[in-house]
């Protein structure tokens, strides 16, 4: 990032917009590189905030991060210090879970499986979803507020008209599959590239319909910054859909290997739209955690600045993490600026043998950052040492952060 210079002290709103997309890739939107779709929304909100390209979920489990990222911020619910949240999501397993509670009020439109693509989108799930928010932001008048918006329509159905999708196929293109499910099957080298090119044209269908829909709620929130009442809005992805590029497309159906945590899957979008302005049309690349994210939420509905992000806004300084770990129940990887060191930790049939706290190398693949961004050229035999080194690295500071207190 270009050295700055320090910005100007600017007055706080403690009004927060979360929206948060599970199954959401961060190389599917143009705002991460994409080149042929178009994410307008996400591009406009990026301009106006600042884009995180190197936030990492600890692992495939949606719950334990949507722990990380809202936990924090929950704590100011539960001492009452905001007076107004609103939580509206698709996901039953979120509006009904103990750990989120703490919302004044719950507003739940869920998404089912369906066959069919809807011919209008606001009858699709996001739509439904989306309007839903979009309604309840000018109700939302308080000088502290919470909106939360999860959508995990994206593993459960495709259902946007299938104009959106269609309009991604090139003149020889078979036309992608006309159904709303959501596939899910492992591909090998010997199936048609087709069949992967058809399920990722209907998939940017999907992103491509989030992108419309979030642009109504900005709309809204515009409307109220218009009239005195600024927010800050956040958009975080929680883990990828799989798309074949390690071979699952589509979300992992019982029986078949549970998935790698390769950056498709635990890499997070966000941005960061300040209320202020700060950081403005930015961004950063160090490497950053989920709870990082959380942090930052709760300082801005605390009206602090104790956070890591917090200091990225007040200061335009912040410290990234030295290495981040994220794990699935198949094997483990390790991340620093320079390399991703992923390592399979699953026998035959897919079954894990060995904990993810045994971070020995077995096979282990590894991957030059930030070059190699697909992670599809695996540079281990041309490196040799450096998995081990990486692996080290983290056992040592896992066996640190475990330590007690004077060791």
């Amino acid at each position: 990032m270009e050295p700055m210079t320090r910005p100007p002290a600017v007055s706080q709103s403690r009004r927060l917009a979360l929206v948060t997309l599970d199954w959401l890739p961060a190389w599917m939107l143009s705002t991460w590189g994409a080149t042929w779709l178009a994410t307008p929304t996400f591009d406009r909100l990026a301009a106006r905030g600042v884009a995180l390209d190197a936030v990492m979920a600890a692992g495939d489990d949606m719950q334990a991060t949507l722990q990380a990222v809202v936990g924090p911020a929950c704590g100011l619910l539960e001492q009452q210090q905001i007076p107004s949240s609103l939580l509206v999501t698709d996901a039953t397993a979120v509006s009904r879970s103990a750990d989120f509670s703490c919302f004044q009020d719950v507003f739940e439109e869920p998404a089912s499986a369906a066959e069919q693509c809807q011919e209008d989108e606001e009858d699709t799930a996001l739509g439904q979803l989306f309007l839903e928010a979009e309604d309840a932001v000018a109700a939302m008048t308080e000088d502290a507020c919470w909106l939360w918006c999860h959508a995990g329509s994206l593993g459960t159905v495709w259902d946007a008209p299938l104009d959106f999708r269609d309009c991604l196929v090139d003149e020889d293109d078979p036309l992608p599959p006309r159904s709303a499910a959501v596939p899910s099957r492992v591909v090998g080298p010997g199936d048609d590239p087709d069949l992967v090119l058809g399920v990722r044209q209907a998939f940017a269908g999907q992103v491509m319909l989030a992108d419309r829909m979030l642009g109504r709620l900005l709309e809204a929130i515009d409307q109220e910054a218009s009239q005195g009442r600024p927010w800050t809005v956040i958009v975080a992805g929680l883990r990828g859909m799989p798309l074949g590029l390690h071979q699952q497309v589509g979300v992992p159906e019982l029986g078949q290997p549970v998935l790698l945590p390769y950056a498709d899957l635990v890499q997070m979008p966000v941005l960061v739209a300040d209320a202020a302005g700060r950081m403005e049309g930015q961004r950063y690349g160090g490497l950053l955690a989920a709870e990082d994210v959380g942090e930052l939420c709760r300082d801005l509905l605390e009206g602090k600045q104790q956070s890591r992000l917090s200091g990225l806004l007040e200061r335009w300084e912040c410290e990234p993490r030295p290495r981040l770990v994220s794990e699935t129940q198949r094997g483990l990887a390790v991340l620093t600026s320079e390399w991703r060191v992923v390592v399979d930790q699953a026998g035959r049939g897919g079954q894990v043998e060995s904990t993810a706290e045994d971070l020995s190398p077995r096979s282990p693949q590894v991957f030059a950052k930030p070059d190699d961004f697909f992670e599809q050229v695996d540079v281990a035999d041309r490196c040799p040492g450096v998995a081990e080194e990486v692996l080290a690295a983290s056992r040592g500071a896992s066996a640190a952060d475990d330590a007690p207190d004077g060791c």
